[in-house]
């Protein structure tokens, strides 16, 4: 007597019977994806939709923005371009929501878009000696790797004073606040300091990945 048994998960159905053959059923649930998950601002973002219905108008929209219509494939698939909006002043990334539908099924994904890699104090001015403020870079792993974050003190002369961890990048293009620190960790001179903010625990002018600087001014 031969006997059939049934696994089920979200997203397919296997069928094993007593004879030994597997068969293995399609995906049924319609899938929206963008072929990669960080971009830089004014860069297209390339998407692929699957298991929509065939040959059915569909939409897409940004954080609730429609970009028009289409028609989906023979099979229910459909690829497409398109370019988000930019970040308003004063952002360094936004985490876009993008949503496909064909007006009975809807897929969604998320993608994050980033200004070049930068750095930048939360606080512009203050006590050099106490001022305390977050810290914030950019656009140092936009393979959406955690990369560790290093702050080197370069004194007003060029020489590197002191080296600190400031911690580890996340999201989808290695993006870093702080919470509120010292500006100093120490009592510093006069005159113009850099801070150059890298992936290397030690210091070296041009270390060979992602790098920003920031110009400090001690009166």
């Amino acid at each position: 007597m031969r006997h059939l048994y049934r696994i089920l998960s979200a997203s397919c159905v296997v069928a094993v019977t007593g004879g030994g053959a597997l068969a293995l059923a399609a995906p049924t649930r319609p899938s929206v994806r963008t072929d990669r998950g960080c971009y830089l601002v004014g860069q297209r973002v390339h998407l692929q939709g699957a298991a929509f219905a065939p040959q059915r108008s569909y939409e897409v929209a940004i954080d609730g923005v429609d970009f028009g219509q289409r028609i989906t494939g023979g099979q229910g698939q459909f690829s497409s371009s398109l370019v988000p909006g930019g970040l308003l002043a004063g952002f360094a990334q936004h985490v876009y929501r993008l949503e496909a539908s064909d007006g009975t099924s809807t897929a969604d994904t998320s993608f994050t878009v980033t200004r070049r890699t930068g750095a930048r104090l939360l606080a512009s001015s203050g006590n050099p000696n106490s001022l305390r403020t977050p810290f914030q870079v950019w656009d140092f792993a936009p393979n959406a790797h955690s990369v560790p974050v290093y702050l080197h003190y370069v004194a007003p002369t060029g020489t590197p004073r002191l080296t600190i961890q400031l911690g580890q990048t996340g999201g989808q293009c290695g993006y870093l606040r702080t919470g509120s620190r010292k500006v100093f960790p120490f009592l510093p001179s006069a005159g113009t300091w850099i801070f150059q903010l890298d992936t290397s625990p030690t210091f070296t002018p041009d270390p060979g990945g992602p790098v920003a600087r920031i110009r400090v001014r001690i009166s």
